[in-house]
């Protein structure tokens, strides 16, 4: 119970959580003989304790989240779920169509199983949404929508790729400093960006993690990339 305790403990510490946990412990047990000897002394009691560990992450991992919360200007939401969101980890999304601005809003509270701290949560986890496919999943809904209220654009909501885009991975918003990631849609096979996505992180401890997500058509006259005007708001 102490190594499950410690185990648990590291989550709300290290940065990117099960990430740097997992191979630093193997690592341990590679290069260390004293390690080895006790993986070979104790091999049981351990199997039981990462099982323990995965279970109790797992679990966590389906805990409700927050309900997602936006600013009066944004008006209401236009669906307060979203089809194609994964099942696993818990999440709510809201989204809204901001007519002002012409752009798709979407605010997601999730959980982060892998990790309880709130340093790396936002890296970490839009790492892992790029590595499994999840943001193109969730876009599907965006992408929808902007074809409903754009005039003059159709993208294929089965058939569109999501590749980020080289930016600073922080920006200033007043007084904070957040992580971002940016993106553009394309249609596959083609190499002409229809859309542009913003995503923007607000890491809490605890593992719940809001991430805001903007996305608009390229014919939008907007030209600011790091949507200053929609972030602050939400602040």
């Amino acid at each position: 119970m102490i190594a499950l305790s410690i185990c648990v403990v590291l989550l709300w510490i290290i940065p990117w959580g099960l990430f740097v946990i997992v191979p630093l412990v193997l690592v341990i047990s590679l290069i260390s003989p004293a390690a080895r000897t006790e993986w070979n002394d104790f091999r049981k009691r351990r199997i039981i304790t990462s099982v323990i560990l995965l279970l109790i992450l797992n679990l966590s991992a389906f805990y409700p989240t927050a309900i997602p919360e936006a600013p009066d200007e944004w008006g209401e939401p236009i669906a307060v779920e979203n089809p194609y969101a994964p099942s696993w980890p818990s999440s709510q999304q809201y989204t809204w169509y901001y007519d002002e601005e012409q752009a798709v809003i979407g605010i997601v509270n999730t959980r982060t199983p892998h990790t309880f701290s709130s340093i790396g949560q936002t890296s970490s986890t839009l790492t892992l949404g790029v590595m499994l496919g999840m943001h193109e999943e969730r876009l599907r809904q965006s992408i929808e929508i902007i074809n409903d209220r754009v005039p003059g654009l159709s993208i294929d909501p089965e058939s569109f790729t999501l590749n980020e885009v080289e930016s600073e991975s922080t920006h200033n918003y007043g007084n904070s400093e957040l992580e971002i990631k940016r993106f553009e849609v394309k249609r596959d096979g083609f190499d002409t960006p229809l859309a542009s996505v913003l995503v923007v992180g607000f890491s809490s401890p605890g593992g719940e993690l809001t991430l805001l997500t903007i996305s608009r058509s390229l014919l939008s006259n907007q030209d600011d990339v790091f949507e200053e005007k929609i972030v602050l708001q939400f602040l």
